[in-house]
């Protein structure tokens, strides 16, 4: 889907809202870049101290600060002491119109740490973002203002106008003022540095244009490493100034919740709150029009969240609930719905994957999900990645790596969390989100930093601390149904996977990195030992000491398949799909033969994991490549196993091209469509993949500025699958960043979706032959088909209706179990029937 640029962008100054992360649906919009709708009062004042504050990492819910982890509450002051290039601490819920009118923006400040005479800190004056220039999460991380301040070269500036501050300036203390005003479509400034002394300089600027956008407090400007600062207080008045209070975020930041088998479980969020600040969050329902405290959560050490858990709930009705938070003498409130859980309609699934800030804040892809509207969401990994933000990353010492992860993680339910506070969500973590480019678990291993970096992020093993992992496990699976199992991997790292029941449709959450073999385990070498850049013999890369899920998540998924209460369809959730179809990979979209981190290795093993998911006909939901897919597996023979859908990433960064026919590789079976890279092709591991669709980006995509064009053009998206139980049909589609859902066109899906399977394509063997035909008094019974020999379960499916014809798949005798709890019947010794009308009834 190709848009003219010119009218892509006017489109969107007619529709960027204001963010709201509250309550309210109703999104504020601005106009030919005029802001309508705000808590609007002339002459505003805002004054805030730092000094009433108690010590803590997070500044308050009108401030967001990037780094997060560079500023905090210290010493009854505001303190900086990192290292990146202009690092801000942007006030959110203050605006400067566009309109005619002044402003006085003013701070007290002083120098913290003095490092080689090199530093300079001041304010940001009218900031917006070049894609969505008022959208004020974008605006945090890649928005660009006038910059106001001193320098410790003596220099007072605005822009590229400077002066000499007096000698003796004394930098342990000052003031700096700015006096604006915009009238006849210009702006002045006169900017004013006072110190200690009442030594001052000012310099002055006129902008031949309305000034308009954001101001932030801002340090090491346009230089890196320099010298830190304190600051005491700020202040902003004026006509030109509007209140925006639903920019604010937190002290709730969002909410996650699942609902299965009649619990009901929910972590709020909160930001790095002090240790002298309330450590109880409240949940508070709405019944019988009233709200009723509920429970009461005590906050979680280092992640921050605040667990609540509700049995035997009411799945009947929408209800209600609030999260209440007292902090600063304020009593806040962060509201939502817990949805009726659908069981008589089909239930519509969002999928989701890999967040690269290169979309950030996703604000159409946002938008068009909430059109969507789905019962459910799943985020399937890499909620964030280590350049989130614009900055790097914090390996150690451990507390700052945690807050490192935690300040790209609030980027997630930022964007999120206004959807998220409504449905269930299931989040799970991949390699990313544990600052990994590639992650082989090996059952929870860890790997010195020197060793991982040797291979080029190619080594078994997690690289940061399991304290720091447990916290992204707490954040991002904390509200997830109980575990499997409570136990902890050697290295003391929790597990997570698990299985829920929503809708009638059973969800196995399963994680396809945790368990698995590192390829140094099978290739010895320097560098990318998981890239395989030549042609390799079938088998080469096995081995079967290799390790896929692991042996619990095995144990695990056979009991999954045998759990059929209240289900109709089975579904396996996982990170990345258990092929290799990508085939180009990074900015000179280099082509390789195979990828280690692919699902499509090792080949044994994912076939054990396929055999098992095939005998329920559970279909496959993940993401991981960047690049959409969907794609029917193969074991023995061409489509004999499950489907799979890998949906699009919601903002795609490193790219990623699954184009086997620009390499010559052979195929076979090219769907009716006719679209270039279909058919059934073989990997590099010995799969046969049969690729219905794949959602290529485009090749020419650098050059693009605008990040909401980039995001389409390197083919970013989502997913959404509808589950449809009576008719035991799944509808899969993906939807393009920027699609307009206002209109039914074509464009806005990937090429080839959508398509509807039924359930039973999942099971894609070819029988050997039909047992008779079970016929029920109930329709829609449970059936297990069990080989008396081998005592293997062939198949266990919830029939249709009041009949069901059994597939076997080699000759013997079976036994047959029919019903569920005191209703079961068995029947044993049945063999393969030669005549199509034999039946057999189950009363």
């Amino acid at each position: 889907m190709k848009l003219d640029r010119r009218q892509f962008i006017q489109s969107l100054g007619l529709t960027i809202p204001v963010v709201s992360p509250e309550i309210t649906r109703s999104m504020v919009k601005m106009d030919n870049m005029t802001l309508k709708g705000l808590i609007f009062t002339k002459d505003i004042q805002f004054k805030h101290s730092f000094a009433n504050l108690n010590d803590r990492v997070w500044i308050g819910k009108s401030f967001w600060s990037v780094p997060m982890e560079d500023w905090e509450i210290k010493n009854k002051r505001l303190e900086f002491s990192g290292f990146k290039e202009n690092a801000r601490l942007q006030l959110l819920t203050y605006f400067l119109q566009k309109e005619a009118g002044d402003f006085k923006l003013s701070a007290d400040l002083g120098l913290l740490d003095k490092k080689k005479g090199v530093g300079s800190v001041g304010l940001s004056i009218g900031i917006k973002d070049q894609t969505d220039p008022i959208n004020v999460k974008a605006v945090c991380f890649t928005g660009k203002g006038i910059q106001v301040g001193i320098d410790l070269n003596h220099q007072l500036f605005v822009a590229d106008t400077k002066t000499s501050l007096p000698a003796g300036f004394d930098f342990l203390k000052f003031n700096l003022e700015v006096d604006g005003k915009t009238e006849n479509g210009k702006t002045t400034f006169v900017v004013t540095a006072t110190d200690s002394k009442h030594q001052k300089a000012s310099v002055n600027l006129i902008l031949e244009r309305e000034l308009e956008g954001y101001v932030a407090l801002e340090n090491n400007i346009n230089v890196r490493d320099g010298s830190t600062f304190w600051w005491s207080k700020m202040e902003l008045s004026g006509s030109k100034v509007a209140y925006i209070p639903n920019n604010s975020f937190g002290p709730v930041l969002w909410t996650m919740y699942t609902l299965s088998r009649a619990k009901l479980k929910m972590t709020a969020q909160l930001p790095p709150v002090g240790k002298k600040d309330s450590q109880e969050v409240e949940l508070h329902l709405f019944k019988n029009n009233t709200w009723t405290k509920t429970q009461t959560a005590t906050l979680a050490a280092q992640s921050y969240t605040a667990a609540f858990v509700l049995e035997n709930w009411d799945t009947s009705t929408d209800i209600p609930y609030k999260v209440v938070y007292k902090i600063d003498g304020e009593q806040t409130e962060y509201a939502g719905i817990f949805r009726q859980e659908p069981k008589e309609r089909p239930l519509k699934f969002g999928g989701l994957t890999c967040q690269n800030h290169l979309g950030f804040p996703y604000r159409p892809l946002v938008q068009n999900l909430e059109k969507l509207n789905p019962d459910m969401l799943y985020f399937s990994g890499d909620q964030l990645y280590e350049e989130n933000g614009g900055y790097p990353i914090r390996r150690f010492p451990e507390d700052k790596s945690i807050l490192s992860y935690l300040g790209k993680w609030y980027m997630f339910g930022w964007a999120f969390g206004n959807i998220m506070r409504d449905r269930p969500t299931i989040c799970t973590p991949d390699d990313h989100d544990v600052f990994q480019g590639n992650l082989w678990g090996e059952a929870g291993e860890l790997v010195s930093i020197e060793k991982w970096k040797n291979v080029a992020d190619a080594h078994g093993g997690f690289v940061q601390t399991p304290t720091m992992v447990n916290v992204v496990n707490k954040t991002q699976c904390g509200h997830l149904p109980d575990p499997y199992t409570k136990d902890t991997l050697k290295s003391g790292i929790t597990n997570w996977f698990t299985s829920l029941k929503y809708g009638r449709v059973s969800f196995a959450i399963v994680s396809d990195r945790l368990f698995k073999s590192g390829p140094e385990m099978i290739r010895k070498g320097e560098g990318r030992i998981d890239h395989v850049t030549e042609r390799m013999k079938q088998g080469e890369l096995e081995a079967d000491s290799l390790s896929f899920f692991g042996d619990l998540q095995m144990e695990f998924l056979h009991k999954w398949i045998e759990d059929w209460q209240d289900t109709d369809m089975k579904v396996l959730l996982s990170q990345t799909l258990f092929s290799n179809v990508g085939t180009h990979h990074g900015p000179k979209k280099e082509y390789f033969f195979g990828d280690m981190d692919s699902g499509g290795w090792p080949k044994k093993q994912r076939d054990d994991v396929l055999k098992v998911i095939r005998k329920v006909s559970a279909f496959h939901i993940n993401g991981d490549q960047h690049v959409p897919f969907l794609v029917q597996y193969s074991i023995n023979e061409p489509k004999d196993a499950a489907w799979t859908f890998c949906t699009p990433a919601i903002s795609t960064g490193y790219p990623r091209w699954g184009q086997p026919d620009a390499v010559n590789i052979p195929f076979t079976n090219r769907p009716p469509h006719n679209l270039s890279n279909t058919g059934i092709y073989r990997d590099a591991f010995g799969n046969d993949n049969f690729i219905y669709a794949v959602g290529n980006p485009e090749d020419d995509f650098s050059k693009e500025k605008n990040r909401y064009l980039l995001s389409q053009m390197k083919a970013s998206g989502f997913g959404v699958i509808t589950f449809d139980n009576q008719a035991r049909t799944i509808k899969i589609e993906a939807i393009r960043f920027l699609a307009d859902l206002e209109k039914n066109v074509p464009e806005n899906t990937f090429p080839g979706w959508p398509l509807t399977i039924n359930q039973l394509d999942n099971d894609g063997r070819r029988a050997l032959g039909y047992l008779p035909r079970l016929k029920f008094k109930q329709p829609n019974q449970l059936v297990k088909i069990i080989n008396e020999e081998s005592k293997e379960v062939v198949q266990v499916m919830r029939s249709k209706g009041n009949s069901f014809v059994p597939s076997v798949f080699e000759n013997g005798k079976y036994t047959i179990v029919v019903g569920e709890g005191e209703t079961k019947k068995t029947l044993k010794g049945i063999e393969i029937s030669s005549d199509p009308k034999e039946e057999l009834t189950v009363s």
